[in-house]
This record gives C-alpha cells, structure tokens and sequence, in this order.
C-alpha cells in the first residue's frame, strides 16, 4: 500500500527531523531524502510529496495526518475508520504522563519520566503554570523540577549513550528503545500506586507500531492512550516532560564536566563542529560515552576534520609554490 502527502516546506524539514535517524542513502536525483525504518520507507521528493510505503505505511500516514491538522479530502484507499479516543477537555486529569527528551541532541541521553498527576496535587500544580512546558527555558525547567520532584510520584529512566550505542548496534532504532523506556517507567510507576489510574503517553509512534517494538519484551502496559503533542493537552505529560528535561541538563552538565568540554545540546552545525574538534584531540571512541553515534552529526564531525586536512594541505603548496616562484624571479635577477 502506498500513501502520500503533498507537504509545505516546514512540514518537510519536520518529517526529515522526525526520521533522521533512519536516514538511507539515494541515488535519485528527484529524491530530497529517504528514511527506512523496520516497518515503513519513508521518501521525501523534490516536489515536497511525502510517500509512505510498507506494512504500517497507513497508520504512519494517518499519524502525520493527525500531528501536521492535514485534511484529506479523499481517505485512502481501504483505509479502514476507527473512533478515535475523546480528548478529555480538563487539561488536569489525573493520570499518569509519560514523555521523553534528548532524542534530538547528538550528546547526551535519552531520559523518560512516567508522572502521576492526583487530585490533592491538582492545586499545586495550578499554581506552578505549566502550560506550554515545551516553551519553557532550561532555567525554568530545573526550578520548577526542584519543587515537583519530592512533591509527586514519578519513575524516570536515563539510557546512557554507553548503552544507547550499544543497543544501536544490536539492531534497537530510536522508536524501539523508546518505546522500551516508556513501558517500563510506566510499570515502574503503577507499581509505586495502589490504584490504576488512566495512562497518556505523548505518541511518537503508531499504536500498533508502538507495541510490535515491544513483542518481544515479557511485561508490556496496554491499558493506554496515545496523543500527539499530549504535553499541551495533560499536565501529567508535561509534569513527565519537566522531570525528563530535568534528569538531561543534570546528566548534561555531568557530561561536560567529565568530558573536558562544554557540550552542546542538539544537532546543528556547532554541535559538528565540536565534535570534530573532540574527535581530532580525543579520538572518535572517546565519543561513544557522551554521544549517540548513529547520528549524522558524526559524518559530519570526520568530514570536517578531511575538509581541514585538505585546505591546509593546499595553503602549505600554495606557500611553497610562491615561495619557489619568488626564488626564481630572485635568481633571474
């Protein structure tokens, strides 16, 4: 089955975020970029169409369909109409959030929190405006940490880049290890409660997809809901999304103290650029501590490090040309 949609240049550049990690190589010239995951192929062309393909090509097709407001006009073919969950208006539900941070930054873990929001703390929690928890700065972000954490129930994971990299080259993609974090802070947390209370992860993934990542894990959490931008939509998510951002600038600034050098947060030409610099001084193994090596940014970090190379080289030859060219006019004078 094959789905397509016709895109706007942002929704592009977000669809290629979204699938970086899974980037596949291309030859074809009206191909802009190609993603390939165990499930689906994802090809972005030129003309900013968007073609899933593959046995979950519908639900991730649907998924986008939802996360970017698109309307369709014409559902795709034996696209079968599900009802969708009610939204619950009340932004403070109680329930348990679960979201994750780190996933875009090129140092650093990857780190989940499952929080409990209960009816006593609902007062509380008002009172902090959470609202918009994506938007808040990483100042903000540790002093209202620094109140929530002793004051509700959570479970937070951290995936080491050790560990992360290591389960990478098991064959574990980005979603899949995800997906590992959330099941088992969720477990974790209804272990700490003596009651079940609604569950809401913050979605990445189709639900069927979400749990064929987990088929071959012994204990998986069912009983939940799936939304996208769910932080906006639940304060429990955005408790989680708090405490997850929390843990990663604490984790972070151990990172750089350990390292020797002041890592920075996300993947963009500064982040190359440093990790070239790192590479060069350290060693690429020296990375696979503070950093998650499938990410692009290491191709990057080494091609600079042969640009360099290159363009010093030809400033040496450049010298000793003119210097041999001003030795003959010498002579001949």
């Amino acid at each position: 089955m094959k789905t397509v949609l016709q895109l706007k240049q942002k929704e592009i550049e977000r669809i290629i975020s979204f699938y970086q990690d899974y980037m596949k190589e291309n030859n074809n010239p009206s191909v802009l970029f190609m993603a390939q995951t165990e499930f689906i192929t994802v090809t972005v062309y030129n003309s900013f169409k968007v073609q899933f393909q593959g046995s979950d090509a519908l639900p991730e097709f649907n998924m986008w369909v939802q996360m970017l407001g698109i309307t369709i006009a014409d559902e795709p073919l034996n696209q079968k109409k599900e009802a969708k969950p009610v939204v619950q208006e009340d932004y403070y539900l109680p329930s348990i959030g679960s979201d994750e941070v780190g996933t875009g930054d090129f140092f650093g873990p990857i780190t989940v929190c499952a929080a409990y929001l209960d009816e006593n703390s609902i007062g509380f929690i008002k009172s902090l405006g959470i609202k918009d928890s994506k938007k808040l700065t990483d100042a903000t972000i540790i002093e209202i940490a620094e109140v929530i954490k002793d004051k509700i129930t959570f479970s937070l994971l951290t995936l080491h880049n050790d560990k992360f990299n290591e389960l990478h080259k098991k064959g574990f993609n980005m979603n899949k290890m995800k997906a590992y974090l959330h099941n088992k802070a969720i477990i974790n947390l209804l272990g700490k409660l003596d009651h079940e209370p609604k569950v809401i992860l913050d979605q990445f993934a189709e639900k069927g997809l979400y749990y064929r990542y987990l088929e071959d894990e012994k204990n998986v959490y069912r009983n939940m809901e799936f939304y996208t931008k769910a932080e906006d939509k639940f304060a429990s998510v955005a408790l989680g999304s708090i405490l997850a951002r929390y843990a990663f600038l604490k984790h972070f600034d151990l990172l750089s103290d350990k390292s020797g050098y002041h890592l920075l947060k996300g993947a963009n030409a500064k982040v190359d650029q440093l990790a070239s610099r790192i590479i060069k001084e350290k060693g690429e193994s020296f990375l696979n501590d503070y950093a998650k090596m499938n990410f692009k940014t290491l191709d990057k970090a080494k091609a600079l490090i042969k640009l360099t190379y290159w363009l010093n080289l030809c400033i040496v030859c450049s010298i000793i040309y003119n210097d041999e060219k001003e030795m003959i006019l010498w002579m001949k004078n």
